[in-house]
């Protein structure tokens, strides 16, 4: 029996999250931010201070790719870099007001595409749907170490 990409677990994950980063970079375009910006400033607004090396430990990121999303949060005025007070080796990321405030419009737009992409599902499939995605995710991580 052959096996087209559409019977593949893996297409439609990788479908639906293009598909909504599309939508949330659309929706974020107005506050000059992206989906991947988002998630670096999220992680502030959890923990203001925290390093580089600890994002991107978070995120799953590469150094790289966490460096280029902070340098353009820096130049947009979203966040500060200073110099941890204990260590001076190491560096923190700070919110600034701007960045504070963009917490609440993103949370709302996080708010209208949970809406969209809810649609359909009731409350107890939305539930197993989180602890299947809860699965694959632990499946994959388990390949990475």
């Amino acid at each position: 029996m052959e096996h087209k990409p559409e019977d593949w677990i893996g297409c439609w994950i990788n479908k639906v999250e293009r598909a909504i980063n599309n939508i949330h970079d659309k929706k974020l375009q107005q506050y000059d931010l992206t989906v991947s910006q988002v998630l670096v400033l999220h992680q502030l607004w959890n923990k203001d201070g925290l390093t580089q090396k600890e994002i991107q430990k978070n995120l799953n990121l590469r150094p790289a790719s966490v460096s280029g999303l902070v340098d353009m949060l820096l130049r947009k005025g979203f966040i500060d870099r200073k110099q941890d007070d204990q260590d001076a080796r190491f560096k923190r990321l700070y919110l600034t007001e701007e960045g504070r405030r963009l917490k609440d419009l993103s949370l709302e737009v996080i708010k209208e595409i949970e809406h969209i992409i809810s649609q359909g599902f009731s409350e107890e499939e939305k539930v197993i749907f989180i602890l299947w995605m809860r699965k694959l995710y632990n499946n994959l991580n388990a390949l990475e170490k």
